[in-house]
């Protein structure tokens, strides 16, 4: 039974929605650490590398990577309002 409860839908959705936007914010801190290149000298150049480097605009790259933050917390803290709520149902049983 408190597998089947553990497994709920809602929970697994939400466990699911955290891996998947974690996946999604190392292939944007990826395509932001390519767009840089290691050998320069100071942030000022590198960030001029970075946004003139083919491809990836930086700014809209670090604008997606915050709304995944954003996303990825607001997921967490319904998951941990499902396990409150299981822990509490459990409680008064």
């Amino acid at each position: 039974m408190i597998r089947g409860l553990l497994g709920s839908s809602s929970a697994l959705a939400l466990r699911e929605g955290l891996d998947a936007s974690m996946a999604r914010s190392r292939e944007i801190a990826h395509r932001v650490a390519n767009a840089s290149n290691g050998a320069e000298a100071s942030f000022e150049a590198a960030l001029e590398h970075a946004l003139d480097a083919e491809g990836v605009d930086l700014e809209v790259e670090m604008v997606r990577l915050a709304d995944e933050q954003i996303r990825y917390e607001a997921m967490g803290q319904m998951l941990q309002k499902v396990y409150g709520q299981l822990r509490a149902s459990m409680r008064s049983s």
